[in-house]
């Protein structure tokens, strides 16, 4: 598949807010604290870092998925749908990513 076909099945699988994708990576149109646009590219390894470090940091509202800083819910909910994407189209990669951080995959 080409970069063009995983971005159209990016974006009718996750939204229109997907503004390309593929096996290692999706990028997706966001906003930042404040509220200013911005485009986030996220890859297997951001993934795989803020589920070994962050995902269940109880101690802090904020939270931090490729390089964007906010208010935990909305990460974690950006991080659950790449998640879901790499599951689909790479789910070798984001296991392999997962374990390079020390997490073992349970998918």
């Amino acid at each position: 598949m080409t970069t063009t076909s995983y971005t159209i099945d990016a974006q009718e699988q996750l939204g229109e807010f997907v503004e390309r994708a593929g096996k290692s990576f999706v990028t997706v149109r966001t906003s930042n604290v404040f509220g200013e646009p911005v485009s986030l590219k996220i890859t297997l390894a951001d993934v795989a870092e803020f589920y070994a470090t962050q995902a269940r940091n109880l101690s802090s509202g904020a939270r931090t998925l490729a390089t964007l800083t906010g208010d935990w819910r909305p990460i974690s909910e950006m991080a659950d749908i790449a998640l879901s994407w790499f599951k689909s189209v790479n789910v070798e990669g984001i296991r392999r990513a997962a374990r390079k951080v020390g997490l073992e995959p349970r998918f």
